[in-house]
């Protein structure tokens, strides 16, 4: 994607840089979690932005401390099925159904697992390379649950 810079940045810009990243990430699961009606999605949804508050906190608190300290990512999930290729992402409006959320979620999650990685392999070497590889995991778990509702939900007959 070309909205990414190819660039490693200097300790400070590289967490401010993923600060934003994950308030966007909660913005969108706040707003999700006030759309979809759905019990299934609704709770994945808090649970997500739960987690991406969790993320933002860690990475405020890295301004302090010299190591930073990310969860263990858990159970490794499958590879992502690649549903942001078969489902467009249209704007969330008032008209937004819990369907049109999901996918707007599963795309933002996309969006995130790219980030990391780009940002990563910018820093290869360096000490922020092994924080970004984490969020990248996190961030593919995510979008790796967000997809598994998806299908159960939308395409049960695949």
């Amino acid at each position: 994607m070309s909205e990414f810079e190819e660039v490693c940045y200097t300790r400070e810009g590289a967490i401010e840089k993923a600060i934003e990243m994950e308030k966007e990430s909660f913005d969108i699961y706040r707003r999700a979690y006030e759309m979809v009606e759905e019990k299934r999605a609704r709770e994945l949804v808090k649970e997500l932005a739960l987690e991406e508050l969790e993320h933002k906190y860690t990475l405020e608190k890295a301004f302090l401390e010299e190591e930073i300290a990310l969860h263990e990512a858990g159970v490794e999930e499958g590879p992502s099925m690649e549903l942001t290729m078969l489902l467009q992402i249209k704007p969330l409006d008032e008209d937004a159904t819990s369907q049109d959320v999901m996918i707007y979620a599963i795309h933002e999650e996309k969006r995130s697992v790219d980030f990391y990685g780009k940002m990563a392999q910018a820093c290869v070497g360096a000490p922020m390379e092994a924080m970004f590889r984490r969020l990248q995991q996190d961030e593919g778990k995510h979008l790796a649950s967000l997809e598994e509702l998806y299908e159960s939900i939308y395409m049960p007959e695949m």
